[in-house]
C-alpha cells in the first residue's frame, strides 16, 4: 500500500535536515581546523621572532645589582647581584690588553649567561672605530656558525659606539645569542668590547634584558 503523502514529505524533510546538519558540522570542523592552523602559525611566528637590541633595552625587568671595578680602576659596571666574576689573564694574547668575565649561576639545564669586557688594541691598522667595527662585521658575516641579527650605531655611551647582535646557527635549544658593543677608549686609541652572551632558553628575553641593562652602565674611569 502507498504511504500517506504527509509521511513522504516528513521523510524527505528529515533527510534534508540530516544532510543540512552534516554539512554544517563539516563546515564547523573545517573552520576549527583553519583557526587551529592560523593560531599555530602565529605561535610559531612569535616563537621564531628575534628581539632587537632596542626591544631588549625596553623589556621591563627588575633585578638586584652589584657594581664591580677593575682592580686598577680602569673601568666599572654593574652586574646582577648573584653573579661571579674574575679578571682574565691575556698575557698570551697580543691584541687584548685587559678584561674580565662574569657569569650567572647555572639554570636547571646547566645553561649560563656571560658578560665580558675586553680592552683591545683592535684589528684595524688605522686605529679608527668605524674601521674596527667594519672589520669585525665582515668577519662575522663570513662565519657560517653565526647568524647576524642586526648591527649599527648605538647611543648607549657618550663616546661613539657600534653594536653587533648575532646568534649561533646550530638550531639547538640553549644555543648562544650575543650582543657586542664596540667603543673607543677615552685615554688612548684602543677599543673596548663589552659583550653579553645569553643562552637561548625560555628565559632568553628576561636574561638578555638584564644583561643589556648592565652593559649600559659600563663606565671608563
Amino acid at each position: 500500500c502507498a504511504l500517506p503523502i504527509y509521511r513522504i514529505v516528513r521523510f524527505f524533510h528529515s533527510l534534508t535536515l540530516c544532510v543540512s546538519l552534516a554539512e554544517r558540522r563539516k563546515k564547523e570542523l573545517l573552520m576549527k581546523s583553519i583557526t587551529y592552523l592560523f593560531l599555530l602559525f602565529l605561535f610559531l611566528s612569535c616563537s621564531n621572532e628575534e628581539f632587537t637590541l632596542e626591544q631588549y633595552e625596553k623589556f621591563p625587568v627588575k633585578f638586584a645589582k652589584q657594581v664591580i671595578t677593575y682592580p686598577n680602576n680602569t673601568f666599572e659596571l654593574f652586574l646582577p647581584k648573584n653573579w661571579e666574576w674574575n679578571v682574565e689573564n691575556f698575557d698570551s694574547t697580543d691584541e687584548i690588553i685587559l678584561g674580565i668575565n662574569a657569569w650567572s649561576k647555572q639554570n636547571e639545564k646547566n645553561y649560563i649567561d656571560v658578560i665580558s669586557v675586553q680592552k683591545s688594541k683592535g684589528l684595524s691598522n688605522a686605529k679608527n672605530l668605524k674601521a674596527e667595527y667594519e672589520i669585525i662585521l665582515e668577519k662575522l658575516k663570513q662565519n657560517l656558525n653565526y647568524k647576524l641579527i642586526e648591527s649599527g650605531k648605538s647611543s648607549f655611551f657618550e663616546n661613539e659606539t657600534y653594536f653587533l647582535h648575532y646568534r649561533s646557527n646550530s638550531g639547538n635549544y640553549g644555543e648562544v645569542e650575543i650582543i657586542s658593543l664596540i667603543t673607543e677608549s677615552k685615554s688612548d686609541k684602543n677599543f673596548y668590547y663589552i659583550n653579553a652572551s645569553a643562552s637561548r632558553t625560555k628565559d632568553l628575553k628576561m636574561n638578555m634584558s638584564k644583561m643589556v641593562q648592565c652593559l649600559k652602565t659600563f663606565k671608563e674611569n
